[in-house]
């Protein structure tokens, strides 16, 4: 797959984003860690066409997100299994499909309820806290370098937060 301009950005968003490539990528990765592991049980699932199938399976192979095993008795056959990284990517995809739930299926039409298997409860709602477990609106949040920071972005934050103080 072709590396979007935006993986160079001194951002953890945008890096991801170039990471896992495109929507096809995100949904392959819901289906596998959804127990789908055959080529084939992807084509069926997500109606794709095999060619993008097979560039997108081979991109997430190379990212780490999935490992491909053969497991042909006559032949090759191969299964993808979701690597300990594409597990860690749960969490954001299920905070995109509770924000698809809210904002574009609209609540009481989720076509899909997460709960948890050992108990039955749904999951609960996906939210930003605070290291003390507080929640943190959009409005209270704020952004400070990290060690990875570019001078560029130590900049930006720095009018960013100014503007914001300003504002408040």
């Amino acid at each position: 797959m072709r590396e979007p301009s935006f993986a160079r950005l001194n951002c953890s968003i945008a890096r991801a984003l170039a990471r896992l490539g495109d929507s096809w990528s995100l949904l392959i990765l819901r289906d596998a860690l959804g127990g789908v592991r055959s080529f084939e049980g992807f084509m069926r699932s997500l109606g794709i066409a095999r060619n993008t199938l097979t560039d997108r399976l081979r991109h997430l192979v190379e990212e780490d997100m999935l490992a491909q095993i053969d497991v042909g008795k006559r032949g090759t056959r191969f299964e993808y299994v979701p690597t300990q990284k594409a597990k860690d990517f749960q969490a954001p995809l299920m905070a995109i499909m509770q924000w698809g739930d809210r904002w574009v299926s609209g609540s009481g039409n989720e076509p899909v309820i997460a709960v948890d298997r050992e108990s039955g409860a749904a999951i609960a709602p996906m939210m930003v806290q605070s290291t003390v477990g507080r929640a943190v609106s959009s409005e209270q949040l704020m952004y400070k370098p990290g060690r990875g920071a570019t001078r560029t972005t130590r900049d930006y934050l720095l009018a960013k937060n100014k503007r914001r103080a300003e504002i408040s």
